[in-house]
């Protein structure tokens, strides 16, 4: 596994536990990694606002409104592998 890999597993991780506890109120429901987190009920559009928040807080990253789509957050992975990718470009410019 490659250090981005484990990076992600570990995002995944941490947005796992966060949704879980602040929007399925401590049940998973059987919910993995690659199920769509609107159709498996877990997110609302106001729950798709929050989440930002908190991945901008928590990962220390900047989402643009273009970036609001759901192949960057419509399942765990998806999200783990955006804030990957979007640390490693805001990383990137700031230091290029």
């Amino acid at each position: 596994m490659t250090t981005i890999e484990t990076h992600s597993t570990a995002i995944a991780g941490i947005v796992r536990a966060h949704i879980i506890a602040n929007f399925l109120f401590g049940d998973d429901g059987g919910l993995k990694d690659d199920d769509s987190l609107l159709d498996a009920g877990a997110l609302d559009s106001t729950g798709v606002m929050e989440l930002v928040a908190y991945l901008e807080e928590q990962f220390t990253i900047v989402i643009q409104d273009q970036d609001l789509v759901p192949e960057n957050l419509d399942s765990i992975n998806r999200i783990a592998h955006f804030v990957t990718s979007l640390q490693s470009r805001q990383t990137a410019s700031a230091t290029g």
